[in-house]
């Protein structure tokens, strides 16, 4: 499953998406290693610029007529640093944490470039640091493999630029240069290695956790999948303000198609009914199950009403295209009715709700004769369990 692309960079990635399910998987796994690392870096910061408050120590090492340029280079260390740790601890922040890694990592490689350039004058360097420069993108920013590897060269491009500009030919800065292009390479390979291994036991992992989340009989995902995406699509609802449905899909008569064709057609059927819902929910936070028996759910995320009903009309017509013979049916082929809920997800209310207004719709469509979709939104303010059932009785008995 793993790609490796051809050319002068080794790729590693997987077919969408998958990819992209990996990368979200991974930036929240590497969340805190990145927390802890970045002290790190930040401890390495205050070595390099701990005499710079020291008037006597810090014209030793760079001169008199550099104050104000230290100032601005130990500046900007620090505030790539704090910026990055804030980033990494506020989740909401996060999510664009690639990003300014990818800003932040060559702002302070070109920091310590210029901070060297500065005491080279004065007869010091900081080469003994510059390997761990190259090698930071690989192991403190968590990055995957091509952005790590296009951060470290472009730092030994950068050192190697500085100095010449600077008129720092000598042969001992061949010699840093050449160390540090050689700590980036070995960086790369070993960064490598550890991404294949990581990519492989996410794939390990998934795999388990499939099989746990597949329904056996139909393939697509299974009640406890749904109890569990269901929970978490609440919370981001409710956190983003985005509206969600849910349909709850029953088959009519099924009893009598099970009695017609045997429990074994049976099974047929449903498997040829649930491959029909994966197709309308394709987006990451959509998800189709079956929920038991004969019923099936699909829930969509940030979805209007008229999004809703173009979705099951589009359901009904794939069904009726399938055109599966259901002898004892009024239109002679399976159908299906459809309880659809539409509400806006709130901290304060629970996503059971959501569920039992699809089923008081599911209700209302297979007393209202079946084949058919029932959506409720309005509803949901005013739910009441068993509702529209109690007011089914309440007419009959008038």
């Amino acid at each position: 499953m793993l790609q490796r692309a051809r050319g002068v960079l080794p790729r590693l990635a997987f077919p969408e998406p998958l990819e992209t399910q990996f990368r979200l998987w991974y930036a929240s796994r590497v969340r805190w290693r990145i927390r802890t690392t970045l002290w790190l870096a930040m401890g390495n910061i205050l070595l390099v610029s701990i005499a710079l408050p020291f008037t006597s120590i810090r014209h030793r090492l760079f001169g008199p007529d550099h104050d104000g340029t230290l100032a601005a280079l130990a500046g900007v260390l620090f505030a790539t640093s704090i910026l990055a740790m804030v980033v990494v601890s506020i989740p909401r922040l996060y999510k664009r944490y690639d990003i300014a890694a990818q800003i932040i990592a060559p702002a302070q490689a070109l920091c310590f470039i210029a901070i060297d350039v500065l005491m080279q004058g004065q007869g010091y360097s900081l080469a003994a640091w510059m390997p761990l420069v190259v090698i930071a993108p690989y192991f403190v920013f968590g990055m995957l493999h091509v952005e790590a590897v296009l951060i470290s060269l472009f730092a030994v491009v950068a050192y190697l630029v500085a100095g010449e500009l600077a008129g720092l030919g000598s042969v001992q800065r061949w010699l840093d240069v050449s160390i540090a292009a050689f700590a980036s390479a070995l960086g790369a390979a070993v960064h490598f290695s550890l991404q294949r291994a990581v990519r492989q036991g996410y794939v390990a992992a998934q795999s388990l956790n499939e099989s746990a989340h597949r329904d056996s009989l139909t393939g697509i995902h299974n009640r406890r999948m749904f109890d569990e995406h269901m929970r978490r699509v609440w919370q981001q609802a409710a956190r983003e303000s985005v509206p969600v449905a849910l349909l709850l899909i029953d088959l009519d008569r099924f009893k009598e198609f099970n009695d017609t064709h045997g429990h074994q057609g049976g099974d047929t059927c449903l498997a040829k009914v649930a491959s029909l819902f994966p197709e309308v929910a394709r987006r990451p936070l959509d998800l189709a199950a079956r929920y038991g028996g004969e019923e099936f759910v699909v829930l969509l995320y940030d979805v209007r009403r008229e999004q809703v009903e173009e979705v099951c009309i589009q359901l009904h017509a794939a069904l009726k295209y399938a055109a599966i013979p259901h002898p004892t049916s009024p239109t002679g082929i399976v159908t299906f009715s459809i309880g659809a809920a539409c509400v806006q997800p709130r901290a304060d209310r629970h996503p059971e709700g959501l569920i039992q207004l699809a089923d008081e719709a599911l209700y209302a469509a297979k007393e209202s004769g079946r084949d058919r979709t029932v959506i409720m939104d309005r509803e949901y303010e005013s739910l009441v369990t068993g509702a529209f059932r109690l007011r089914r009785a309440g007419g009959a008995a008038a």
